[in-house]
């Protein structure tokens, strides 16, 4: 990382931003070109290693291209806010804050952890909604990827009205 006074290694920071954090964006190989595609996500953490799970067809690009080339990156960002300068152009900065990591993804195909994995994107995405089972057919007509994350890193610039 260029500017080491951005980065953030607290994992309680890393933590809180990834739970704020609705979207997450996944670059895969492509055949021509790499492939970068905005999704809702589900997440656990087992100490400071996160797995990230994603749902959607059975089959398609996506799937398609991680089963040709499991390695991915991921980016999700946030807090974004013009910080004024002068009348100097060179005064002006954004306030933000972003993860990216890399990992390897793969096609989940067991239904526990299917079912699993759609209870950490729904309690994500809907916290402290109540609602029903997954039947099983649909998790059977979902598809799931889950990526786990080898490593990432994650920066701030904050602004300064807020620090």
């Amino acid at each position: 990382m260029r500017r080491k006074k951005r980065q953030v290694t607290d994992l309680i920071t890393i933590k809180e931003f990834v739970e704020a954090s609705q979207v997450l964006r996944i670059a895969i190989n492509g055949e021509e070109y790499p492939y970068v595609v905005p999704v809702n996500f589900g997440y656990e953490w087992l100490e400071e290693r996160l797995t990230l799970f994603i749902h959607g067809a059975n089959e398609g690009k996506k799937l398609t291209m991680i089963q040709n080339d499991p390695k991915v990156a991921v980016e999700m960002d946030g807090n974004h806010q013009l910080i004024l300068g002068n009348k100097n152009a060179a005064s002006y900065s954004y306030a933000y804050r972003s993860l990216i990591g890399f990992g390897r993804a793969e096609v989940v195909e067991d239904l526990a952890e299917k079912r699993q994995a759609l209870h950490l994107l729904m309690e994500h995405a809907a916290t402290g909604r109540a609602f029903d089972e997954i039947p099983e057919q649909m998790l059977k007509r979902t598809g799931i990827i889950k990526i786990v994350v080898d490593s990432y890193t994650m920066k701030e610039n904050i602004h300064p009205d807020k620090s």
